[in-house]
């Protein structure tokens, strides 16, 4: 036996989910790799009946020992956590709850290898801290798109509580200094008040989820998958001996494979069938938020405004894409959907508004076109990996919404800032005449090949 398999044999990783669609879309592949050769004990969230499936699958995961059901855990809002039985919890006894939840997991598991998505909610604080505590090695694995650093990326949670949170007769200047004194209170309450309620240090430093800081500060890792997020992270404090880089999950040949083989088999006689009535497909990401700020001043866009201009765009794209079926894909947390549903697919009977719940993937692998409304959807850099070859779009449209110019410069997407260029976009793709922008070389940041080595690789540093 070598020393890298002996070493491989003796460790245990503790591998945590996080939220379903996250989990689904991307960091499933990392877990898929490392219980080929690692033990593993997985903390899993509510997930979706067809992931859970797969999971049980022992021939993909053979080494998953334990499934733990813990839920999902929000931050300050006093609800139980999502997908976990029992009864509801104030604040305090959740807090309560999550203390004793990560003490008991690390004592009786005893992980040599701590995977979590984030370390800024309670639950990650308490398990990253336990962990240390018998030397495991704390990892971030986010799945998420990172487009701008946490500061510019929460602005938009700050004016959503500034102008929904707070008296409109105030003077905005005032709001916002209000919402930045709640903050930090939160931040107390958070990160002081809760881990002292249990007998425990305050967890000092700024990342919190209060904070809307980034993942990374308190693991003695975190894995990005692109030079981008590495540059970010840096920009932000993040130390550099802390980053490392892997591959996104479609990227890798081995675990591109796992994803077709384990969600879009099941796509094939779909596909199979939309080629032969040679029906074209469109779907337009329709995003969480029924309200918008602008970029130029921050100002509200109201929701009937902003609907609005949502339902001229899907006109304009029916008018011109004629005979082509618009599937309008919502985000899983999108409100009002059955309402909303009803008022669009009113437009025209080539219009469906999908169910929320459904993966955003299967529309990805079976779509001619996807495209997205602002504020931007992780989903389009997905689909830049899933189907690099199709035509991906980042509808900019008037009023010209925050962060709606997220993918202005990154390859693989088509930003739309105008109406006239969506018009021309449009023309193109429907009279086949539409090309992808030739891509640029800008990773130049080797990575690992796979999770497995860069575990051993942290092993190894670690020893």
């Amino acid at each position: 036996m070598t020393k890298n398999n002996q070493e491989e044999k003796n460790q245990k990783v503790l591998f945590y989910t996080g939220i379903s669609r996250a989990f689904r879309t991307t960091s499933i592949a990392n877990l898929y790799e490392i219980s080929q050769v690692f033990s593993v004990v997985l903390l899993s969230a509510k997930l979706d009946s067809e992931t859970e499936k797969i999971l049980r699958n022992k021939k993909l995961f053979p080494k998953i020992e334990k499934v733990v059901q813990v839920g999902e855990f929000t931050p300050l809002d006093g609800k139980p956590p999502r997908g976990f039985p029992g009864e509801k919890r104030n604040l305090f006894s959740q807090n309560i709850y999550v203390y004793k939840l990560a003490k008991n997991i690390i004592r009786k598991y005893k992980p040599t290898i701590v995977i979590m998505p984030s370390d800024v909610y309670i639950l990650d604080f308490y398990i990253m801290r336990f962990a240390k505590k018998i030397g495991a090695i704390n990892i971030v694995l986010n799945s998420d798109l990172r487009l701008s650093t946490a500061e510019e990326m929460s602005l938009r949670t700050d004016l959503t509580h500034v102008y929904f949170d707070l008296p409109s007769f105030l003077p905005f200047r005032f709001r916002f200094l209000l919402m930045k004194v709640r903050k930090y209170l939160g931040y107390i309450l958070y990160n002081w008040i809760l881990p002292l309620s249990v007998g425990q240090a305050p967890f000092f430093g700024k990342s919190s989820r209060i904070l809307y800081s980034m993942s990374g500060e308190r693991a003695d890792y975190r894995i990005v998958y692109s030079k981008q997020d590495y540059e970010l992270s840096v920009k932000e404090g993040i130390a550099e001996k802390k980053l490392v880089l892997l591959e996104h999950p479609l990227k890798r040949e081995n675990t591109r494979r796992f994803f077709e083989k384990a969600y879009l088999l099941n796509l094939e006689n779909r596909t199979k069938n939309k080629s032969k009535n040679k029906t074209k497909t469109f779907t337009l990401l329709y995003p969480e938020e029924p309200y918008g700020f602008k970029r130029d001043d921050y100002s509200l866009i109201k929701e009937t405004e902003m609907q609005k201009e949502r339902m001229e765009t899907v006109s304009l794209i029916v008018n011109i894409l004629k005979g082509w079926r618009i599937f309008i894909k919502p985000h899983p947390a999108t409100p009002k959907a059955e309402e909303l549903k009803k008022i669009f697919e009113a437009i025209s009977p080539f219009v469906t508004f999908t169910n929320p719940s459904e993966p955003i993937e299967k529309y990805i692998e079976t779509s001619d076109v996807v495209a997205g409304l602002p504020p931007a959807s992780s989903a389009l850099f997905t689909a830049t990996l899933q189907c690099p070859e199709k035509p991906i779009l980042s509808l900019d449209l008037p009023p010209q919404e925050i962060f709606g110019d997220c993918y202005k410069n990154l390859d693989g997407i088509e930003h739309i800032g105008t109406e006239e260029k969506h018009i021309n976009i449009l023309g193109l793709i429907r009279d086949g005449r539409y090309r992808k922008k030739a891509k640029r070389d800008l990773e130049t940041k080797k990575g690992f090949k796979d999770t497995v080595e860069l575990l051993n690789f942290l092993i190894q540093t670690k020893a």
